[in-house]
């Protein structure tokens, strides 16, 4: 079994996704859809973790469990008035940049 790389806070893939949780935090709707490829008004975006992200959420813990030439999957655990939880991102490279094109998340 590979063991997950400890997050390098220069990795992109690692701060796309704290960009991601960091907005969510903030409220920033805006910033959250752009790191997933769209804007505010393309509402086929789902932007899950809001239904337990809150101004007293903290990130505990990220990491890379895989990487390769066309993106990475993120993994992050996070901590909020709702409960801690489990994420999973997965980060694809573009040629206009990196973008979230899948995330999900379990209550721990």
């Amino acid at each position: 079994m590979r063991t997950a790389a400890p997050a390098n806070p220069g990795d992109p893939a690692i701060a796309l996704v704290r960009r991601y949780i960091d907005d969510l935090i903030a409220g920033d709707e805006a910033g959250a859809y752009a790191a997933l490829g769209g804007t505010s008004s393309d509402r086929s975006l789902d932007l899950k973790e809001e239904a337990f992200l809150d101004k007293d959420a903290r990130i505990t813990s990220l990491r890379v469990s895989r990487a390769d030439g066309s993106g990475a999957t993120v993994d992050a655990e996070i901590t909020s008035g709702h409960g801690s939880y489990v994420a999973t991102f997965r980060v694809v490279y573009g040629p206009s940049g990196s973008i979230i094109n899948q995330h999900d998340y379990i209550k721990i």
